[in-house]
């Protein structure tokens, strides 16, 4: 029984250092061959959680399409959660997609 505890906590502790630096620096998959200027824009605004009402952590973005002046991109949030977000650099970042759990 104490064996069980012992691996429940330590896989517990693992989650949370995990997410804790996915919060920070989520992974990013360039699909569109985005400038690094919007990927470092994209990056900015993606760490951390996504509000104080809805404690979801920023695992994984994937950037979708990138056109003359904008880049379009998802936001995979754990445990649940997508949002559709696209960046330009004229006029900032835009929601696309509120929240979803697809």
């Amino acid at each position: 029984m104490k064996k069980k505890a012992i691996i429940l906590v330590i896989t517990v502790v693992l989650l949370l250092v995990s997410l804790g630096l996915l919060n920070e620096n989520p992974i990013i998959s360039n699909n569109a061959n985005a400038p690094a200027n919007y990927l470092d824009a994209i990056a900015d605004q993606s760490d951390g959680l996504y509000s104080d009402i809805l404690p979801l952590v920023p695992v994984y973005v994937s950037v979708e399409n990138f056109t003359s002046d904008r880049v379009y991109y998802t936001i995979h949030y754990f445990p649940f959660g997508n949002v559709g977000m696209s960046y330009s650099e004229s006029d900032g970042y835009n929601m696309e997609k509120p929240l979803t759990n697809h």
